[in-house]
């Protein structure tokens, strides 16, 4: 290998070396990234220069992270839960059920009587609204 060869490469290797390591002028310590080469960090504080370990900004939040941010919570866009939403649009299901099977008559026309108040009540008329879905009675109510 040629001097001017192993000089460039030396050079390569240094700057490649810097490139990962920051130096702090506040703290007087290098700066790596969290997941930097444990064998890297002991080299450094063998020499008697403090490491500070600091999040790498650029990089993309982990699974967990993403997980543990939606268990804090953002707030709901909507007024009505998912919960309440999931449960009138179960009861609304079984109701239009029940009613599809019965034959005409007193009985029949009662239920649906319950179903022309239950789709009227502000709460599920108000979910189904926030979240620009059609309250569906299969043809049963116009």
């Amino acid at each position: 290998m040629k001097k001017s060869d192993l000089k460039a490469e030396i050079k390569e290797y240094i700057v490649e070396i810097l490139s990962e390591v920051d130096v702090d002028p506040k703290a007087g310590a290098v700066v790596m990234k969290k997941g930097s080469n444990p064998n890297d960090i002991k080299k450094i504080t063998a020499q008697g220069i403090d490491v500070e370990l600091r999040e790498d900004e650029d990089r993309e939040p982990t699974k967990a992270e993403l997980e543990k941010e939606k268990v804090k919570g953002a707030p709901s866009k909507f007024k009505v839960t998912n919960s309440e939403f999931e449960d009138f649009k179960s009861r609304l299901s079984t109701l239009v059920k029940k009613i599809k099977g019965m034959e005409k008559g007193a009985e029949r026309d009662k239920k649906m009587a319950a179903l022309k108040q239950f789709i009227k009540k502000p709460e599920l008329v108000k979910a189904f609204k926030e979240r620009d879905v059609k309250i569906d009675t299969g043809g049963l109510v116009g």
